[in-house]
């Protein structure tokens, strides 16, 4: 029997799963170009190759199959990946599949429930008499019909059992309705109660567009009603600390404008959109989480957090925003005015074109830092002016960057009239942790000798054409690669050839056979290298005419001859000198003469 993840690649073309995220144009032989959606860029470097089933980026260096191209632009895992590309390539996965299979069944069951409650929700606030105090607080939000359907917002009205009931007609049972979280167990006596009353529904959903879960928003004045926001609890398919409200309808427009705007209130995101910035997700008043920060960063290196006037949004936000900072985020700042209002919501309803002149001009988030600690400060205060510099040194001291370090340094010199070098004095860098970083960078640049770059020209030739293969082979055999990947390669594809594992005439066969080898063990790193390769021997054929492509393979395999004659001359040379140094007359002049032999004889060889 087939395995899914074959049956799904035969199924769905690499092109048409990327052309549904974003636009590619023709790039010729099979290949297709595009501005990258992973990093910022004006002109092409993402390319993806047709005949090859890969995706490769020769600026960010990532790349892979359609697998991993839907893991980079959902924000998702492996299993995730792979539940997505088989829904659009109409492949069944079998329950025993991915690691958490015997959870697969029970995880549908808990969508199935949610999404039921989500419709049911939305049928009760759309057209019964008991939501009418619900309608009349959404008319009062301004929240329009097709904001109710967008959002999927409901109504789940005052009583003990509706939902409960209604799923139980359907033939679930008590446990399955507790296990989604719509309900919870009667204090005294046996029985569920529906967890949500009396509260504006509004789904929860994740990055796919599935509902995971409810926050309801009560519409009780009784304190004793419970809290005035209330969550789904966390559960097999709802785990808060990943979820980001509205991100399954921002992602498009997030990779668009290159950046995320973050508010706190779920229906700040709803007036948002209504003002048409779609480029939007909700905390639900909460710090990002280093789960929600990654799944942002596989969209956007751009983020930009909201704050109200009175700085609530701000205290709330306080560890996301560090956090953002270490993860390289660039973070800015969007301060709503007093006079908008207090949040997105408020902005919008009042003028829908001032929240868009907001979001236009944001702030660097040091920029809001400095106007924050230093509107209305008393610097003659020793005590105030020592707590601002300690605060913004140890914000300054978050980025890892000296440039950035040294502009706020000076700014805040300027602002409070402490020498600079006082200031960096006080500074507490993470040396260590910049060093990685800096190293890091070095280890990514990679740094090719000339030798290397002829063996990588001809085995990219081959990936392409194995037909070149035999040819090439004469010369590859006798060199040996300073590069590991290069060298590894270069042996597992003499191996491959002299034992016959795929016939040099098959289209593609050597490619694919590497590649296969490659996935089995999991090395990722010579995956994207034979990936890149690929691609980039394909776009070279292209762009060059057959005499061209003739006439540097002959440059690079020159190269190759050469080599070891001229490491065979050096050794003669060497041999010479230490036969000279140590008085042996007789033998400098038996290897003179045997060095002048072999420089006539490559004379003859040319």
């Amino acid at each position: 029997m087939q395995e899914p993840k074959e049956e799904i690649k035969q199924r769905l073309d690499v092109v048409e799963v990327v052309s549904g995220y974003i636009q590619l144009k023709n790039a010729g032989q099979g290949s297709y170009k595009a501005c990258c959606p992973f990093h910022t860029e004006k002109t092409p470097s993402f390319y993806v190759s047709s005949e090859k089933q890969i995706w490769h980026c020769f600026g960010c260096n990532k790349g892979g199959d359609l697998f991993s191209f839907i893991m980079e632009i959902e924000g998702v895992d492996f299993s995730q990946a792979l539940e997505i590309a088989a829904q659009k390539a109409g492949v069944k996965l079998p329950e025993h599949f991915t690691p958490q299979s015997r959870l697969g069944t029970e995880k549908d069951k808990m969508l199935e429930l949610n999404l039921i409650a989500q419709k049911l929700y939305e049928k009760v606030l759309t057209e019964h008499e008991r939501a009418t105090i619900a309608r009349n607080y959404i008319e009062k939000r301004r929240i329009t019909k097709d904001e109710i359907k967008k959002f999927g917002i409901g109504y789940a009205p005052m009583e003990w059992t509706m939902l409960s009931d209604y799923l139980r007609k359907r033939g679930y049972k008590d446990a399955d309705i507790l296990s989604a979280g719509l309900a919870k167990k009667k204090i005294n006596g046996n029985g569920i109660l529906d967890r949500f009353r009396d509260r504006i529904m509004i789904p929860l959903y994740d990055s796919q567009g599935r509902v995971v879960g409810f926050t309801g928003r009560s519409l009780s004045e009784d304190k004793n009603s419970g809290p005035k926001y209330l969550n789904s609890p966390e559960t097999l398919i709802y785990n808060k600390r990943a979820i980001l409200y509205g991100l399954h309808l921002a992602k498009t427009q997030i990779r668009q404008n290159k950046s995320v705007i973050v508010v706190e209130g779920n229906l700040d995101v709803v007036a948002s959109h209504r003002a048409g910035v779609e480029n939007i997700v909700a905390s639900s008043g909460t710090a990002l989480t280093d789960i929600q920060l990654q799944i942002l960063k596989k969209l956007t290196d751009n983020i930009i957090f909201c704050f109200d006037g009175d700085g609530a949004g701000y205290e709330a936000a306080k560890r996301g925003i560090d956090l953002a900072i270490e993860m390289d985020f660039n973070v800015r700042a969007i301060c709503i005015p007093k006079e908008l209002g207090k949040d997105t919501d408020d902005v919008v309803c009042k003028d829908p074109q001032a929240w868009r002149n907001l979001v236009s001009e944001p702030l660097h988030i040091m920029q809001f830092y400095f106007n924050r600690e230093f509107t209305d400060a008393n610097m003659s205060d020793i005590n105030k002016k020592k707590r601002i510099v300690d605060f913004l040194l140890s914000k300054i001291n978050l980025y890892s960057s000296l440039v950035e370090r040294e502009h706020w340094l000076m700014h805040l010199s300027d602002r409070t009239r402490i020498d600079i070098n006082q200031l960096r004095s006080e500074l507490k860098v993470d040396t260590k942790q910049t060093e990685e970083k800096v190293q890091q960078k070095k280890d990514d640049e990679r740094v090719i000798s000339k030798k290397d770059k002829a063996i990588e020209m001809l085995i990219g030739i081959c990936l392409v054409d194995n037909s070149r293969l035999g040819e090439f082979l004469i010369t590859l055999k006798d060199v040996n690669a300073e590069d590991k990947l290069i060298e590894r390669i270069v042996k597992d594809v003499i191996s491959l050839y002299t034992n016959n594992k795929f016939a040099a005439n098959a289209q593609n066969k050597l490619f694919s056979t590497l590649r296969s080898q490659y996935s089995q063990e999991g090395n990722e790193k010579i995956i994207n290298f034979i990936d890149k390769l690929a691609l980039q021997t394909e776009l070279y054929l292209s762009g060059n005419n057959e005499k061209q492509v003739r006439e540097n393979i002959d440059c690079n395999i020159q190269t190759l001859i050469q080599i070891p004659q001229k490491q065979r001359l050096l050794e003669f040379e060497r041999k010479i000198r230490q036969a000279e140094m140590t008085g042996q007359t007789e033998l400098a002049r038996s290897l003179i003469t045997e060095y002048a032999q072999v420089i006539e004889s490559l004379k003859h060889d040319k």
